[in-house]
């Protein structure tokens, strides 16, 4: 063979030899050569924002930190106003080392130099905008990350209600209360020192919107927002957490539409998936069926051993019966002993007889339940006898165990046996209060409530509206009858009594006379579940050893 053909053909076998090989050595288990792939990344703000106060789109230059799964530390990657992402200079060039498909992730830097205060808010809220974003991506093709908003948005919109111009409201302040220092890491932002302060927001004019972020905290039950108007100033406090829980992950907005009247205000939010107005998840709307102002009677409230009362903090009952509380609740007047809480205002749930006990209908302002049990708190039997019993109506239904609102005509009954009334300790307990726990003669004294009443307790007090819906409930209509699913109604009893000196705890399954009687030898007592939420209405044989709560009239 030619000499020169021999070195021809061998240089080309060589060539395509090295081909192969250097093709193979790309693929071979699956690793790539260094250097050879670089990371390839697009990127859109989902929701965005479409206003001047925080993030819409990419306007270029915009310096994000990129990290890739199996690679060590993160790199900084810059924008262009099309929304491609390129390496920040050599050093900060990520390269795919293998071709299987890898996680990548992506956040602004806004915050993420330490702590940032975030309390002024009023010239916009770009520069408080995290964005993140994290896809899965492969070698052969670009990541597109689709960047969200970590930040949850508050809006406020104000309208204008009784005895309030659109001229006043335009001169309104509103501040956003909430962590005014934030910290972010990776994009995970995180309130900063745990405190509530004030957030001035941006105020957009052609929306009319106040707008503040803020990041992931729980605000129910706590001051949100304050509208100064006029020489008044009004303060929304969530009292659920679709309200005023923001989500740990951020993105939502929380819309707050407050219609601002001379004496107070209403307020209707709506919770949102994204920062847009479409798209909304949940809307929690509740209608007040009626406000209270810190002067007037009211469920609650604190009653004193001259026959006195003062302000318990309740502001308003909603349609649905839930009730809201001041944020600040008001303690007890200093000097005086709180002898009991306000559960009933509404004369029609005054019984006859404890009504002509404290001299008509006008002179009848409302119940009050004890603050502690009867007898040492010690339980106690109804009675050691029957007989007399037939002195009482039935409470069979629902209806009946409803309508029985005279405790003290019931008690009265039983008294006015001469000779017998030591054969009924329950009854005895009371009496023995009125000595241990005396109250004025503007009263009626303390005794033992009537079912209807210890219904008016659990419904006011024990944070129970399903009460409210009358007999309509689960289980029979006659015997034993209970509702279900209504929260930790001790709790709730027991809230109304924090900062009053010795009162006695109610806790799980307490079980408590009423001075109704079921039918023949048994009497009806109540029952509240702290762990299942449920409340029954029972009955029980005059043996039974349960406690005594009283109440009085005045």
């Amino acid at each position: 063979m030619d000499k020169s053909l021999i070195i021809t053909w061998l240089s080309g076998l060589a060539l395509l030899l090295a081909g192969c090989s250097q093709d193979d050595a790309l693929q071979q288990d699956g690793l790539l050569f260094d250097g050879k792939y670089p990371l390839q990344l697009t990127a859109e703000v989902a929701h965005p924002q479409t206003r001047a106060g925080g993030k819409d789109t990419w306007t270029g230059g915009e310096e994000i930190r990129v990290s890739l799964e199996g690679v060590f530390g993160n790199k900084t990657y810059v924008m262009d106003a099309s929304g491609n992402a390129s390496p920040k200079d050599t050093d900060n060039t990520f390269y795919w080392k293998n071709t299987d498909e890898a996680r990548v992730s992506a956040w602004t830097l806004n915050l993420e130099m330490g702590e940032t205060d975030i309390s002024d808010q009023s010239g916009g809220y770009a520069a408080f905008d995290v964005l993140y974003a994290s896809a899965m991506g492969r070698y052969d093709q670009a990541v597109n990350l689709r960047f969200i908003h970590r930040m949850a948005k508050i809006e406020v919109i104000l309208k204008a209600g009784e005895g309030i111009t659109d001229e006043e409201l335009e001169g309104a302040t509103v501040t956003i209360f909430g962590d005014p220092v934030t910290h972010s890491t990776c994009g995970l932002v995180a309130p900063g020192d745990q405190s509530d302060g004030e957030i001035k927001p941006y105020y957009d004019v052609a929306t009319k919107k106040y707008e503040a972020l803020v990041p992931p905290q729980n605000m129910t039950g706590k001051p949100l927002v304050r509208i100064s108007i006029g020489g008044n100033a009004f303060t929304y406090a969530p009292d659920t957490e679709a309200a005023g829980k923001f989500d740990f992950f951020g993105g939502r907005r929380y819309a707050y539409t407050i219609t601002v009247k001379a004496n107070g205000i209403d307020v209707q939010t709506v919770t949102s998936g994204t920062w847009v107005a479409n798209g909304e998840e949940n809307v929690t709307s509740k209608r007040v069926k009626q406000r209270f102002t810190a002067d007037e009677l009211k469920i609650g409230d604190y009653f004193y051993s001259d026959g006195t009362w003062s302000d318990g903090g309740l502001r308003k009952i909603y349609a649905d019966g839930s009730m809201h509380i001041d944020y600040y609740k008001p303690v007890p007047l200093r000097g005086k002993t709180v002898v009991g809480i306000v559960f009933q205002t509404d004369k029609s749930r005054i019984g006859k007889k404890e009504k002509e006990k404290l001299g008509g209908e006008n002179k009848a302002h409302g119940l009050v339940m004890a603050v502690k049990n009867a007898n040492a708190a010690e339980k106690v039997i109804w009675s050691n006898e029957s007989r007399y019993l037939d002195l009482l109506n039935d409470c069979v239904s629902k209806s009946d165990n409803y309508s029985d609102i005279s405790g003290y005509g019931n008690c009265e009954s039983i008294r006015s046996l001469e000779g017998n009334f030591d054969k009924y300790p329950a009854l005895q307990a009371v009496d023995g209060y009125n000595t241990t726990c005396p109250v004025p003669t503007t009263t009626t004294g303390w005794y033992l409530p009537s079912s209807g009443q210890w219904w008016d307790i659990l419904q006011n007090l024990g944070g129970c509206p399903a009460l409210a819906d009358g007999y309509q409930q689960t289980s029979s209509d006659i015997n034993e009858f209970f509702w279900s699913n209504q929260g930790n109604v001790p709790d709730a009893l027991n809230k109304w009594m924090w900062g009053i000196d010795g009162w006695d705890k109610f806790s799980y399954y307490h079980q408590f006379w009423s001075s109704s009687k079921f039918k023949g030898n048994t009497m009806r007592y109540w029952v509240a579940n702290s762990d299942d939420g449920w409340i029954s209405c029972r009955w029980g044989n005059v043996n039974f050893q349960l406690y005594v709560r009283p109440v009085l009239a005045f």
